[in-house]
């Protein structure tokens, strides 16, 4: 089909929203108002290649154009375009990684057109999971439909997550099975051949699989390494198509490691999204592949720098940082997805701080051990000391360090700030944690005490006016509320903070915690178990829209018994626990309108529960069950009594 009049074109995606046919993008410039005259099927089909953005902008154009689109997706865009750009990430990773996910969401009627496109998965997605949480509040009643089990073998099984109801069982050391569910069993899809030391540690999609190859290369007295001919087959690559797995793709030694000469993969990583993939060969370089123009996996961008021991995607899978103690290489993904390097930095002790310490000879003798987190937003990352790590031989130190690192106008990577925290005494181990708001705009350092930093207008750190911390640092729970957040003491105290409308952080309420507590992903839903023999969930009423207006009531509800475990979902309106007294039980709760919790479901296993948790999407939640025969795997789909269908 021929693009229509005052349209350009651009690649289109698979089934699993990745690109690979011309797509039709709307040129407002060049709109020409006589083709939305033409018929409907005509204008949906021409409609199904344009992405979320441009759906959003064709929109636009005209009422009668504005109309028509609502047809095509246009209602589910502009639900998407108002979230935050956190929850627009998140959507994007969850619909990516999922393409059972994607198919079960085209089967349901509350959708404006059933087939949508794969490109407009993600606001498809965000339109269902507000639908979803609608019903909950509205009280609907919850079934948990059993969709299969499996005995587990940790030494020879492989999920792929811990929401994902895909098994790799080795058989031998080249041969495993891909077991996945059907009709509420487990069974078996398809056999891979892979590499003795092959594994799928870092790979969580439900409808893609790399399979790493063993090869070897020819070697000659005169040769100092192998020599390849580019053609040996080196990654497999197995993807899900209409419920079987075939290999669709044999990814060749000149595809995968095209400039370096040792072409063995020892570790691969799939991104969030499960659009780029990184893989490493014995020498500790790499490459990152990605989807071509037709579909098929090439290289995107290779990996120089030998400092690979850990790497951490953004949560947009748009950049890549590797690291290895002090060393830091940054690579970025461009927009034809063509990956490079954005930055490469080398942590040091300045030499104004190194003013601080006497020990100043001997601290620059020592290799640092840091980690890295990104924000939420994307644009910072912070790196901070590995507490973790413990080494009595490391030199003590008066004093570490929290680095904040930001994107330049050139868009390359580079320190911006330095965050100081001086110890009380020379030490060789010191907890010290940043914590960024989900808006990026918070930082929050927890070490002996807590230090607030906030992000002012001209997109610089500054340290916010606050009381003192009376407990100590403790672990960081944000609230949806950008006013507000959590700390909690383990076994002391939760307390509750809250930006006055004197612009001053202070200490709002706190509350005892003796036993088991939870706090919900959105800091609504604080959880204490009482040794007394009851439970007590305390949920927090809106709050106003501005610090400046006092915080929300947060409100008790019992429980006349107590728990061992709890979970939230990740929207935080579903609470499961399983009871002190029957461990053997999970109940499942449901948040309503008003505040309250109600149960909705109960399942009863046969052996004791040793864990269990929710699928991003909160469509399914997973339960680890001890039984006679070992550790059993379950997943059980979360129904809701009235979904549309």
């Amino acid at each position: 089909m021929q693009p229509a009049a005052g349209l350009k074109t651009s690649p289109d995606v698979d089934t699993a929203g990745n690109e690979i046919q011309p797509e039709v993008v709307c040129d407002m410039a060049r709109f020409d108002h006589r083709w939305v005259r033409v018929p409907q099927e005509v204008f949906a089909k021409i409609a199904s290649y344009l992405s979320i953005s441009d759906i959003h902008n064709f929109g636009q154009a005209s009422p009668t154009t504005g109309d028509r689109l609502r047809l095509c997706g246009l209602t589910e865009v502009h639900y998407f375009l108002s979230l935050t750009r956190q929850r627009q990430s998140s959507c994007r990773a969850i619909i990516q990684s999922s393409q059972q996910l994607l198919e079960h969401l085209r089967t349901l009627s509350i959708f404006s057109v059933r087939h949508f496109p794969a490109q407009l998965g993600p606001a498809f997605y965000s339109f269902y999971a507000n639908h979803l949480r609608q019903q909950i509040l509205d009280g609907t009643a919850l079934t948990l439909i059993p969709s299969g089990s499996t005995n587990f073998n940790p030494y020879s099984h492989k999920l792929l997550g811990n929401h994902i109801p895909i098994l790799i069982k080795r058989k031998s050391d080249n041969f495993s099975d891909i077991l996945a569910l059907d009709h509420g069993h487990l069974v078996r899809k398809a056999e891979i051949k892979h590499d003795n030391f092959a594994w799928f540690r870092h790979q969580h999609a439900d409808h893609i699989l790399f399979v790493p190859q063993s090869v070897t290369g020819t070697c000659s007295e005169l040769c100092r390494y192998p020599y390849w001919s580019g053609e040996e087959h080196l990654l497999s690559v197995y993807e899900c198509r209409n419920g079987e797995w075939v290999e669709q793709q044999q990814l060749t030694t000149g595809v995968v490691f095209p400039q370096h000469n040792d072409k063995h993969i020892s570790k691969i990583y799939l991104s969030p999204d499960a659009r780029s993939l990184v893989c490493f060969n014995l020498g500790q370089k790499g490459a990152i592949l990605g989807r071509g123009a037709d579909g098929q996996w090439v290289n995107r961008g290779n990996i120089d720098t030998a400092h690979n021991r850990n790497l951490l995607f953004s949560a947009d899978s748009k950049h890549l940082v590797f690291y290895d103690e002090s060393y830091f290489t940054i690579m970025g993904q461009a927009d034809d997805e063509s990956w490079s390097q954005t930055g490469n930095i080398t942590v040091e002790d300045r030499a104004e701080d190194l003013k601080l310490t006497s020990n100043a000879e001997k601290m620059i003798l020592y290799e640092f051990h840091l980690k890295v987190l990104f924000s939420p937003d994307n644009r910072h990352f912070a790196i901070y000391f590995d507490d973790d790590y413990y080494d009595e031989d490391v030199i003590e130190r008066d004093y570490f360090f929290v680095v904040i690192v930001a994107l330049d106008p050139q868009g390359q990577w580079r320190e911006k700030k330095r965050i100081i925290k001086t110890c009380k005494q020379p030490t060789n181990w010191y907890h010290l944690k940043p914590n960024f708001s989900p808006d990026g705009r918070l930082l929050i350092i927890t070490s002996d005490d807590m230090d607030i930093w906030e992000l002012n207008t001209d997109d610089q750190w500054l340290p916010a006016v606050q009381e003192k911390d009376q407990y100590g640092g403790g672990t960081i729970h944000f609230s949806a509320d950008p006013c507000e957040f959590i700390t909690q003491m383990e076994w002391w105290s939760v307390t509750i903070w809250r930006k006055a409308a004197s612009g001053i952080w202070g200490q709002a309420q706190t509350f005892p915690a003796e036993s088991v507590t939870k706090i919900s992903p959105n800091g609504e839903t604080i959880v204490f178990d009482d040794p007394a023999g009851h439970t007590d969930i305390y949920q927090r009423k809106p709050a106003g829209e501005l610090c400046a207006e006092p915080a929300g009531e947060w409100v008790r509800q019992r429980i006349e018994f107590s728990v061992e475990q709890v979970g939230f979902n990740q929207e935080g309106y579903l609470l499961a626990v399983v009871p002190k007294t029957d461990s053997q039980s999970l109940i499942l709760f449901g948040l309503t309108a008003d505040g309250s919790w109600l149960e909705r479901s109960r399942l009863q296993t046969e052996d004791r529960i040793r864990k269990f948790c929710f699928s991003p999407s909160s469509g399914t939640i997973q339960i680890d069950s001890f039984q006679v025969t070992g550790l059993v795997v379950s997943f059980w789909q979360i129904m809701p009594d009235t979904v549309s269908r």
